[in-house]
């Protein structure tokens, strides 16, 4: 059971480092060409702003 647990950890660790080495890759290639995404973020109306233009 001992030796079954060992061996999982290390084939976890394996993957990890494997993801680890393709992520830094990946974000290292396409940190020219990666743009962040401008939104526009626009107030709501207060529930009192449109009482009071409905009674106006």
């Amino acid at each position: 059971m001992l030796k079954g647990l060992i061996v999982c950890f290390a084939v976890l660790f394996a993957q990890l480092a494997v993801l680890h080495v393709i992520d830094t890759r990946l974000y290292n290639s396409s940190q020219d060409i990666r743009q962040t995404a401008i939104t526009a973020v626009t107030p709501h109306k207060d529930e009192n702003d449109d009482e009071e233009e409905g009674q106006s």
